[in-house]
């Protein structure tokens, strides 16, 4: 019997995009990098380096866990870097990217020969469902923006590094790669590669892979020089891919709302839902909320007011003990999941072709060693 609650990355599933990336990474000859920010499973990395040519970074932890699985250098982006982390990055960093010329002018003379460096830049174009997922808008603390062209790029950097896109297709890829042209074409002439970000959602059912292909040809005429092209997606290797399993704990009515009290948390466990916001697929439940249905609001288990998430409609009445499941909650799921309130953290299970894995459970002790050093 599985724990509850519980995040389970379906492996056959993961394998299954992975077959998709790889194919659409020889198609276009690009490099596919594995951005950790939105998806880090130790147990799954040998499978995602299988496609993945690298891991994509933002942060000392990220670098050193993306060292440590892939044996290779890491692709290292920080809006900024603390100065106490800066030894211990450049052993284990193949291309560092700054967020500004500022930072560059601070930190390179530091960096040795080896390592790359390249510059994030704001093409003032951006593809996200809220701004607080669009660093292209202008104003962002996300890149250079386009009036910085007006000073030559500086020798050292060799690359330009852009993202703008979250769960975007093709098309608003061929858009983003378009402004970059227009807005960085002085500084595109003078470097060797780019990165073209995260985002690119090439495993969604109905992804214009073709367009894809496309544009990246396009963008090799338009650049001849140009010797490296990446993209660093995450939730395109774990799309639809795993699930958070919760139990319901109480029924109760409020004021002619009925609720349905769970074993997880919207704030703690899945937090993208109320910030982007966007209301997650209940497996056992109706398409869309029915009033000629058993109808009920989730409630999360923290104190927080807002900690809940409805209504949703089920072909029938729930019960106490009854199990229900969150579809697509492997990326950006526990990555960013807390311990606030000292809410139970859902145990990592992977789901295998002939049972569960339970990677990792969860107990006092992992709520007491963030608080403590004893």
């Amino acid at each position: 019997m599985l724990p509850s609650p519980a995040f389970v990355i379906e492996r056959e599933k993961v394998l299954a995009n992975l077959a998709q990336l790889r194919a659409i990474k020889e198609a276009a000859q690009i490099e596919l990098l594995f951005a950790l920010k939105g998806f880090a499973l130790p147990a799954l990395m040998p499978d995602i380096l299988t496609v993945a040519d690298g891991v994509a970074a933002s942060s000392l932890n990220e670098a050193i866990f993306g060292f440590t699985y892939s044996k290779k250098p890491v692709h290292l982006y920080a809006p900024a870097y603390r100065p106490q982390d800066v030894p211990h990055l450049i052993p284990i960093t193949g291309t560092w990217v700054f967020n500004s010329l500022e930072a560059y002018h601070r930190w390179s003379p530091h960096l040795p020969e080896s390592i790359e460096i390249g510059l994030r830049v704001n093409p003032h174009y951006g593809h996200a469902g809220a701004d607080i997922y669009n660093p292209g808008r202008p104003g962002s603390r996300l890149g250079v923006p386009p009036a910085a062209t007006r000073e030559p790029l500086p020798s050292r950097i060799s690359g330009i590094h852009v993202h703008t896109l979250c769960e975007a297709g093709a098309e608003a890829f061929a858009a983003l790669v378009e402004n970059l042209l227009e807005q960085f074409s002085p500084w595109l002439a003078s470097v060797r590669w780019l990165n073209l970000g995260g985002g690119h959602l090439l495993t969604r059912p109905g992804y214009k892979a073709d367009l894809f292909v496309e544009v990246i040809e396009r963008l090799r005429k338009r650049l001849p020089h140009i010797e490296r092209i990446m993209i660093e997606p995450s939730a395109a290797y774990v799309w639809e891919a795993g699930y958070l399993q919760a139990q319901v704990l109480d029924l109760t009515h409020t004021e002619g709302r009925a609720w349905a009290m769970l074993d997880v948390s919207f704030t703690a466990h899945m937090p993208d839902t109320l910030e982007m916001p966007y209301k997650p697929i209940i497996r056992e439940a109706l398409p869309e909320p029915d009033p000629s249905f058993p109808t009920y609001w989730m409630g999360g288990i923290t104190c927080l007011a807002g900690d809940e998430m409805g209504p949703y409609s089920f072909p029938k009445p729930l019960e106490v003990g009854q199990s229900l499941t969150f579809h697509d909650m492997a990326h950006y799921t526990f990555v960013k999941t807390t311990l606030f309130n000292g809410v139970a953290h859902p145990a990592l299970v992977i789901k295998e072709k002939l049972g569960y894995r339970i990677v990792k459970l969860f107990d006092f002790e992992d709520y007491r060693r963030r608080l403590s050093s004893g």
